[in-house]
């Protein structure tokens, strides 16, 4: 019995010790960093004569697969896409179609490869194999960019179609590729295992996913001429299966394409494809007093009218965009309940609808007040106003009058005016007033405006107004100079002076000979020069159409940004030849 006592606690305590022990996790050692390592393949990468329906690949450890139907491409395409599974530390590929003879498939599998502890990838892994004698060794890399920003497009596929398929060109619109590859984060694109002939080459962003140009949203780029593949020697070697260096295994001994980052060869620039048909996009009460027509192209003919008649207080006013796709009705509102409108433009547009002027969010606003008109000036940089022009206030909606208040304060330096402020239109529609009083270099000002000075057409007024500027002065400024030369041919290039990040254009110059451009006037920060090759003549950037085979302009950046410093120009020597 003694005994008994003594050994139920020791087992107890045993159970209890391998329990607490069992539920700590090991510690220490280096955290795994390393991808993956195949090591062995059946039948192994890159053989020829595969009659299988089935691809095993083993690995030095577990692994997991992510997104295996969007990161795994076979190339050429497959009708149907193959299963691909685990089984342990082996990845299994099994295909439903029959494959081509005498054709060399490849695998990609991009980012589809982790281990499965530490989630290290193994990126653009790929596996070849032929059903006929021989591999096709060639290749064809290069990158796409957006047309009209140049940045990087990634998940595009790029498809090459032989060229000795009939109808070549259309084929994009209704067939699968022969080839396809899928762009990188960089935008590049790698197809290997190529037969040795010419090819078209087209890039798309497949919305619908049957690898068809057939929506008009889809993105799009292409090459006018054919290419033919290179040799693989052209790129830079890459192992297909990497083995521990203790190994013993043997591999195939294989190498495939790769990027090489100083000669990626060909360079394609995606866009979304215009429908060159002419159609009224909207037609809207966009906000209380503001109708709104947008058309699909420029209709600076179209003629928008009604046959009621306005009363005076209805003060329509009529604005059309810059670039004569949009028109704009500003209006009284609560002055009329409904309107009856017309659109005619050329025999396509022929648009008749009665309009509530009542707009639906004017419930809510009933017992709020009105939103202050909004106003901006053409000061450039913080305070300065170039030399020999007026001070000028924009204003977000015409202004049909202003009335000035005792309390506002012109001020000449330390001395004060009040009351002497004088404005006056600067354009036909009331969005713009100059300031009328006399202004010099070497004095600075100081303006203050009330509020409920200036009254906009839709019952709005300014918010109180205050602008300390002066007259710039040749050491607060600088200047840039350029000679630019446009192609021969070119119908016109529009030269543009951007800010650093190159989003936000600042100046343009259009040019249609060799001359000099100046951009004049810059206070110190740095700036960037690109160079649009306007081909249509319409002073902006126009995309491309592949049904028409106009690939969208060419937009050129200057080779350094600019950097201007206060009181110093930048006089390029360098001609500037596009």
């Amino acid at each position: 019995m003694r005994l008994r006592r003594i050994a139920i606690p020791l087992i107890l305590a045993t159970m209890l010790f391998q329990r607490c022990a069992n539920a700590v996790a090991p510690t220490g050692g280096p955290k795994d960093t390393m991808p993956p390592v195949v090591v062995e393949t059946a039948p192994e990468n890159r053989c020829t004569n595969f009659t299988g329906r089935k691809i095993e690949i083993s690995f030095d450890e577990y692994v997991t697969l992510e997104n295996a139907n969007q990161n795994v491409l076979v190339s050429p395409p497959l009708a149907t896409k193959p299963d691909i599974k685990l089984n342990n530390k082996t990845l299994i590929v099994r295909f439903k179609d029959d494959l081509k003879p005498n054709t060399t498939y490849t695998i990609h599998f991009g980012e589809a490869i982790k281990d499965l502890h530490e989630g290290n990838l193994f990126k653009d892994y790929v596996y070849t194999f032929a059903t006929g004698d021989l591999i096709d060794t060639l290749c064809i890399a290069g990158k796409v960019l957006a047309a009209d920003t140049k940045q990087p497009v990634e998940n595009a596929y790029v498809g090459l179609y032989a060229s000795d398929h009939e109808n070549l060109d259309s084929l994009p619109l209704t067939t699968v590729p022969d080839y396809i590859a899928k762009t990188d984060k960089e935008g590049r694109f790698l197809l290997a295992g190529i037969a040795d002939k010419k090819y078209l080459v087209f890039a798309l962003k497949d919305v619908n996913s049957n690898l068809y140009f057939d929506l008009p949203n889809e993105e799009a780029a292409f090459l006018d001429t054919l290419v033919a593949a290179s040799y693989q020697q052209q790129f830079l070697p890459q192992p297909v299966d990497s083995v521990p260096s203790d190994s013993t295994t043997v591999i195939a001994d294989s190498s495939a394409c790769r990027f090489d980052q100083n000669g990626l060869g060909l360079t394609l620039y995606m866009f979304v494809e215009t429908d060159s048909t002419q159609m009224l996009l909207e037609k809207k009460l966009v906000e209380e007093g503001l109708l709104r027509f947008v058309f699909r192209h420029p209709a600076k003919d179209a003629a928008i009218t009604t046959h009621e008649v306005l009363p005076d207080t209805f003060q329509l006013v009529t604005m059309q965009s810059t670039d004569f796709d949009t028109v704009w009705w500003y209006f009284t509102p609560n002055v009329k309940d409904s309107l009856w409108v017309q659109v005619k433009h050329d025999t396509l547009i022929n648009d008749s609808s009665r309009y509530s002027l009542k707009f639906k969010d004017s419930g809510q606003r009933k017992n709020r007040k009105p939103e202050p008109l909004k106003v901006s000036n053409n000061l450039v940089g913080k305070d300065g106003l170039v030399s020999g022009n007026d001070l000028i206030l924009s204003f977000s909606e015409p202004v049909v009058r202003y009335e000035m208040k005792d309390s506002a304060v012109f001020k000449r330096d330390t001395i004060a005016y009040y009351n002497e402020l004088a404005f006056a239109k600067a354009d036909e529609h009331g969005l713009k007033y100059k300031l009328l009083n006399r202004i010099e270099a070497g004095i600075n000002y100081h303006l203050e405006i009330p509020d409920s000075v200036f009254f906009g057409i839709r019952n709005r007024t300014n918010a109180p107004i205050k602008i300390d500027f002066h007259v710039l002065k040749d050491d607060e400024y600088g200047n840039i100079y350029i000679t630019v030369v446009p192609p021969e041919g070119m119908k016109q290039v529009v030269v543009q002076l951007t800010d650093e990040s190159g989003k936000k254009v600042l100046k343009q110059e259009a040019i249609t000979q060799r001359q000099e451009v100046m951009f004049e006037h810059l206070v110190p920060a740095k700036y960037k020069l690109r160079a649009l090759l306007d081909a249509d003549g319409n002073g902006k950037w126009s995309t491309g159409n592949y049904h028409r085979r106009i690939q969208p302009e060419t937009i050129l950046e200057y080779k350094d940004p600019l950097e201007i410093k206060a009181g110093w120009d930048i006089d390029l020597e360098e001609v500037w030849e596009l």
